[in-house]
């Protein structure tokens, strides 16, 4: 299945197209409504003008009877205007169109008022004004209520409109063609950091982890997470990747040498014909040897087992005293301090209880035991110690023996480390206990740490997440557990 391209600069640009398209559509019509009033305005100006023109005009007639006339000589009436002027008793002093009986009734409603006459339509003004006649008569003159209708089409009118509003969209369009150039442009441009990461990044291959995030990333605040955060990742990948490598190369060579010694003991026990003693005590030697090789595959997969992530919910996590698998770790361990007259006491001010499955606290404990053992003196001794501090848990397991170098320090958890001769083979183990202990605590969120401290020795300390539970319910918990 082809994986679908998708670009951000043509989202980007048709995202701001779209949003320009739309806000100059809704400029659009604002321009629209807007030139529409300013036109009808000046339009509806224009109507009560000529009316009153021709209210101006009406004239009087010089008759006996005092009656008016429409002198339209000094009036400009525009070549399609329809217009009625008439006075009190309906006599009409001048009109121009069709005069139906919809153009009259206008003459009884002042104002403006919009109609269709003959398939156009019109807006018309009604004006009712009063005339008075020779006003300088003794008698005052007479009055004359006049009515002045008269409107024109709306055609040019909306061609005004339609006419500033087509510029406006030309201009528009034009606008967003340079817009949408100029954008394409901007956008490639201020995406250059990102591309510059991603090429960065496309460098590195198992052969070469170095990544450094370009300065154009760090520099943009949107990409600089983004860069610190892709150091960091590769970073981790590189150490793991190498300690992954270092891991099985080491166990390869533990396996190989385990199994090259039960193949020479073979060998030498099968070049020439012994006793039955000498083969019983061979035999016996190629067990011890088969024992060794046995015990470091378990201590392999109980190392692969615990740096699994954790499947189980919270809900179901198990959790134990830890001051009673220190004691167990102790009983286990004692033929080994009997053997060395070794001391070893247990602490412990406050119950314990951590979210750890009880054989995995049990083998933490032991494997720090017998590393204390290891490394103290005859008849020497050893102390563990368990405190609380908040909602944490401090194991402490502490000897009189050489201590640590500081070189040491780093690799010290690494699998298969012997930081001198006396870790070797033989005496020392596989080298895998400190880091099934660190496995341990980093499974529920805790950490170990070894240092020297003032009196001499290895101070080991743990310090592991407490859980406040009532011992019967630790002990029941225990028993699910086993």
């Amino acid at each position: 299945m082809r994986m679908r391209s998708i670009s951000i600069t043509r989202r980007l640009v048709g995202t701001l197209l779209a949003l320009e398209v739309l806000s100059a559509l809704a400029l659009i019509v604002a321009v629209t409504v807007h030139e529409r009033h300013v036109q009808l305005k000046a339009f509806d100006a224009s109507l009560v003008a000529a009316s009153e023109s021709l209210m101006g005009a009406v004239q009087d007639a010089e008759d006996k009877d005092d009656n008016v006339l429409l002198d339209l000589r000094t009036v400009r009436i525009e070549a399609n205007a329809m217009y009625l002027v008439e006075d009190e008793q309906n006599h009409v002093l001048g009109s121009s169109g069709d005069m139906t009986q919809d153009f009259r009734t206008l003459s009884r409603m002042p104002g403006f008022h919009n109609a269709t006459i003959a398939g156009r339509r019109f807006r018309f003004y009604t004006l009712h004004g009063l005339r008075i006649i020779d006003p300088g008569d003794p008698n005052g003159g007479k009055s004359h209520n006049i009515t002045v209708v008269y409107g024109t089409p709306v055609a040019h009118v909306w061609h005004e409109v339609l006419e500033q509003v087509r510029f406006f969209a030309i201009a528009t369009a034009v606008l967003l063609g340079v817009t949408a150039v100029l954008m394409v442009g901007v956008i490639r441009r201020r995406l250059a950091p990102v591309h510059a990461l991603a090429l960065e990044a496309d460098r590195v291959s198992s052969g070469n982890w170095f990544f450094s995030a370009p300065v154009s990333a760090k520099e943009t605040v949107e990409l600089r997470p983004l860069a610190r955060a892709l150091e960091a990742a590769l970073e981790r990948v590189q150490l793991s990747f190498e300690q992954q490598k270092r891991f099985t190369s080491d166990a390869a060579h533990e396996l190989k040498t385990d199994v090259a010694i039960v193949k020479s003991s073979l060998q030498l026990l099968s070049m020439r014909k012994r006793t039955a003693e000498e083969y019983s005590e061979g035999l016996a030697l190629s067990l011890d040897d088969f024992t060794r090789l046995e015990n470091t595959v378990n201590r392999l997969l109980t190392l692969a087992r615990l740096e699994q992530p954790e499947q189980s919910s919270p809900e179901r996590q198990s959790f134990c005293s830890l001051r009673e698998a220190a004691e167990e770790a102790v009983h286990q361990s004692e033929p080994f301090a009997q053997i060395k007259s070794i001391e070893v006491s247990i602490h412990s001010v406050d119950e314990a209880f951590v979210p750890l499955d009880r054989h995995d606290a049990v083998l933490l404990c032991a494997n720090l035991v017998v590393n204390a053992l290891q490394h103290s003196p005859r008849s020497g001794k050893v102390r563990i110690s368990l405190a609380r501090e908040g909602s944490k848990i401090i194991l402490t397991v502490q000897d009189w023996g050489e201590g640590i170098s500081e070189q040491d320090r780093p690799p010290l958890f690494h699998p298969f480390y012997r930081g001198d001769v006396s870790r070797s083979r033989k005496s020392g183990g596989s080298g895998l206990g400190l880091s099934i202990c660190k496995a341990i605590c980093d499974r529920v969120g805790g950490s170990i740490d070894i240092s020297n401290h003032a009196a001499g020795g290895a101070l080991v300390t743990v310090i592991l997440p407490s859980h406040a539970v009532s011992p019967v319910a630790a002990y029941s918990g225990s028993l699910k557990a086993e």
